[in-house]
């Protein structure tokens, strides 16, 4: 048994976001096509995005990955600033 299911284009396509297990998917419809645009969030950044929807394994592996990326990140500047920074003058005492 087949189903025939017409696709209209300009009916309005759910846009609010769903939970995946713990985490939040933002969704947005692309225009002209059948296709919606799914966005693993961490707090207000979007860590990844899909075409299809993500399971909650998906969303574990695309938020750890944004952490340790950010915190690789964090090292290396603060590593650079240390760097940068110019270290106090000693003082020699003349005897």
């Amino acid at each position: 048994m087949r189903t025939f299911v017409k696709y209209d284009p300009m009916a309005p396509r759910a846009t609010t976001p769903m939970m995946v297990g713990q985490h939040v998917v933002a969704r947005r419809p692309l225009h002209g096509s059948v296709h919606t645009l799914y966005m693993i969030m961490d707090g207000s950044p979007v860590v990844h995005t899909s075409i299809s929807t993500p399971n909650a394994d998906d969303c574990q592996a695309a938020i750890t990955k944004h952490q340790r990326r950010t915190a690789a990140m964090l090292a290396d500047k603060t590593i650079a600033k240390a760097k940068r920074k110019p270290r106090a003058l000693r003082i020699r005492e003349a005897a």
